[in-house]
């Protein structure tokens, strides 16, 4: 116990020895072992207070043992227990366990303390070998760096030697193709100066040859005695018809008419209702050496005879033989092989098939824009020409509208064989799907024009791929269900100088498309009509966008969401719009219109189908810079609100307001006397008109060169022979059911206007 108390607090191990609980402890349990007493606690109790009454009681092991029982066994057990200084045999006994014990302990505490110096003798020659590696790690990388360094330094200085040798190789090719392109350039100028001086020594014998005719003296007439620049510009403003009716006038009249100049493009599509195939055969045999643009459109009575012809107009550059009923493969290839010149080819609505495209992709090299739009007689086989043959890799315009016909391998094709192509028109294809363009838009990535009307199959997925490989100037697309908002925000992200977007009939279309659009900066040209979830947060986002200013044509039709606000945002920050459309926008009334008064760009406003009343229209008169108004189907007009804006818009060129059913006679009286430079009048539709009306008209009539009739069952045979008398400058007329207007009267006016229409049928009962 004494033992255990070295290592304890001094004052406590003090305090147990001055009061000798060791011993006071050793004698209680002495005496608790030999008495064995019942109860061991009283038996203790009553020794403590023995031990307090007594204060000089001396305390040994066996105080509290009986002496009767103070033998020999009981002192052995204790001897056994606590030991007896006087028996040796049992020191040396505890002796040798001590000694054990303490060698046992030395011998842990030395190999333990080996152990230690053995671990960190490895630990030391661990971190040794660790820092060798580094070492070792560091040199050959320290090598490597060196090394690389050489090598680097070896390779620009080989790379210079390279460059200075390409520079060297290079210079001496420019060299030589610059020879070779100057001695090209001399052979091409020799040739030009002789064709030049052929064709002056050509149109000088000619013009000697009918100058020689014209009769000299006083019979001559003013315009023959004008210097001959001066009566050149003024037949250059003559048709077809024209010129060929001045030189049957006199000699010298047809001598002027002969001039080149005059016939280097002709326009055979106005005069198309009366052109035959002998006419066109005359003037080209006359001038097929000047002309280098021939148009067909519509000419129907044209044969194999002026196609011949048209062959032999070598130098020939823009063809248009659209809606040629007699256009075949026979005829083309006669004509594409003897025209090697042709930049300009259109044969939409014709007959040809896959021949034609053959003999296209093997002579037309020079070609850049051609018209193939329901042209449905060709297939993918006629396109996979184009990819063999030299001709038609220069195409930058393709029109394929209405080819219904062609499949993806076939826009495979075209994307193989024309991968400069920069607009292309894909209209009316309702077998269009999203792989036909991704296949296009692949290897054509210099498009900037796409137009896509009446594609319903074409979704997201073909406008983001779109986005992602081109970027375009212009897009339109009409009638799709399919394109959502997500695709107008990839286009316009990618395309930043769109200037042209047309999106009608589109109804997935919301305001975060017009979001998107307000977003570029160069957008000139926005149609959104028939998107009817549109409304006016949309038209705010266009008018506070960048490119609010550079609108110049904007088409709200068919924006049922669209109110009088929008019409505010619109005069209030688009000055520079002059076209705006917002036909049957049933939400917008007098108040909007009355804003555009302000819009001092404005041209021409369209307000089909609008509920304007006669007060707007006034205040509407009084925008000066207003040319043309279509006011169609606007029912609440009155005569008394066109006079008031006749009465201030002077310069209208243009009133239409067909189907407006109650105006009559004196708005045309209140247009006639107002507007004297009027050139275009559409009444269509309009029961109340009478003979008066047309009488009106003819009296300020010198400028109108179109008039609508169509629908008046009060006008009668008067009308016709008004306007024969008393309106030269009429190009097209149209009297359809007017049941009042015979035949023969109508037949009259026909032969001085190029656009006719008439019938006596009545489609409805004026009651």
């Amino acid at each position: 116990m004494m033992t255990s108390l070295q290592d304890s607090d001094p004052i406590l191990r003090d305090y147990i020895i001055k009061h000798s609980l060791p011993q006071i402890y050793k004698a209680l349990l002495a005496g608790i072992c030999v008495s064995c007493p019942e109860d061991p606690l009283h038996f203790i109790e009553e020794k403590i207070r023995s031990i307090l009454e007594d204060q000089d009681f001396e305390i040994c092991w066996h105080t509290f043992i009986d002496k009767d029982k103070q033998i020999s066994l009981a002192g052995n057990i204790v001897y056994g227990i606590f030991g007896n200084s006087e028996d040796s045999l049992f020191l040396s006994h505890s002796l040798e366990k001590a000694f054990s014990c303490y060698r046992a302990n030395l011998t842990k505490m030395c190999f333990m303390g080996w152990k230690s110096y053995i671990s960190k003798k490895k630990m030391k020659a661990a971190r040794l070998l660790e820092r060798i590696e580094e070492a070792k790690l560091y040199h050959t990388q320290r090598g490597i760096k060196l090394a690389f360094i050489k090598w680097t330094a070896w390779v620009c200085f080989r790379k210079n030697r390279q460059n200075d040798a390409v520079r060297k190789l290079q210079k001496a090719q420019e060299s030589v193709h610059c020879r070779n392109i100057i001695m090209s350039w001399r052979h091409v100028v020799h040739d030009a100066k002789r064709t030049k001086e052929y064709f002056k020594r050509l149109e000088k014998e000619i013009q000697e040859s009918l100058n020689s005719e014209i009769p000299q003296g006083n019979g001559q007439d003013r315009l023959s005695l004008l210097p001959n620049k001066l009566s050149l510009k003024i037949f250059q403003s003559l048709g077809v018809r024209d010129l060929l009716k001045c030189a049957q006038v006199c000699h010298s009249w047809k001598a002027i008419t002969q001039i080149s100049s005059l016939w280097t493009e002709i326009d055979f599509s106005s005069e198309s209702s009366w052109i035959t195939d002998q006419t066109v055969e005359r003037i080209l045999r006359a001038h097929r050496v000047y002309v280098i643009s021939v148009n067909l459109c519509g000419c129907t009575m044209v044969q194999g005879l002026s196609f011949r012809r048209i062959s032999q107009c070598r130098n020939l550059q823009e063809l248009n033989l659209s809606e040629c009923l007699n256009v075949n493969d026979e005829n083309m290839k006669m004509i594409l092989e003897g025209c090697h010149s042709l930049l300009y080819l259109n044969l939409a609505f014709t007959h040809i098939t896959n021949a034609t495209i053959r003999v296209l992709s093997r002579c037309c090299l020079t070609l850049r824009s051609l018209n193939l739009a329901y042209c449905m007689g060709f297939s993918d086989k006629g396109l996979q020409y184009l990819t063999t043959g030299k001709g038609c890799h220069r195409l930058s315009h393709l029109d394929l509208s209405g080819c219904s016909q062609i499949s993806v391998d076939g826009f495979t094709y075209v994307a193989e064989a024309c991968s400069s192509l920069q607009q292309i028109v894909l209209d009316d294809l309702p077998t269009l799907t999203d792989t036909c363009l991704q296949v296009l838009v692949s290897k054509c990535r210099s498009l900037t024009v796409i137009s896509l009307l009446d594609s319903p199959f074409v979704s997201d997925v073909a406008f983001k791929t779109i986005a992602e490989v081109i970027s375009l100037t212009k897009i339109q697309i009409e009638g799709n269900e399919r394109m959502t908002d997500s695709s107008l925000k990839a286009l316009c992200r990618s395309s930043l100088k769109l200037s042209e977007v047309h999106v009608s009939d589109c109804p997935r279309m919301t305001d975060a498309s017009l979001k998107s659009l307000g977003s570029l900066t160069k957008l000139c040209k926005l149609n959104i009509s028939g998107c009817i979830k549109v409304t006016d947060m949309g038209i705010h986002y266009i008018t506070e966008g960048q490119s609010a200013v550079e609108l110049r044509e904007l088409d709200l039709s068919y924006c049922p969401k669209v109110t009088d606000l929008s019409l505010k945002r619109i005069t209030q920050r688009c000055s520079n719009l002059t076209h705006l459309t917002v036909c049957f926008c049933e939400n917008l009334t007098d108040n909007g219109f009355e804003c555009l008064d302000k819009c001092a760009s404005l041209v021409s406003l369209d307000i089909t189908g609008c509920k304007i009343h006669d007060k707007g229209l006034a205040v509407l008169g009084a925008n000066n810079s207003l040319r043309k108004l279509t006011a169609t189907e606007c029912v609440f007009i009155t005569d008394k609100g066109i006079k008031m804006f006749c009465r201030q818009c002077h310069r209208l060129e243009l009133l239409d307001v067909c189907h407006c059913v109650c105006l009559s006679d004196r708005s045309i009286k209140a247009l006639s006397f107002f507007c004297r430079t009027i050139a275009t009048v559409r009444i269509a539709g309009c029961p109340k008109m009478t003979d008066t009306a047309v009488k009106y008209l003819t009296r300020a009539g010198h400028f109108l060169r179109e008039l609508d009739v169509s629908g008046c069952p009060l006008l009668t045979d008067r009308t016709p022979s008004l306007l024969l008398c008393c309106c030269p400058q009429l190009r097209s007329i149209s009297m359809l059911y007017c049941k009042n207007i015979s035949s023969q009267a109508a037949l009259k006016l026909q032969r001085r206007v190029q656009r006719w229409k008439h019938s006596n049928d009545a489609p409805y009962s004026l009651d």
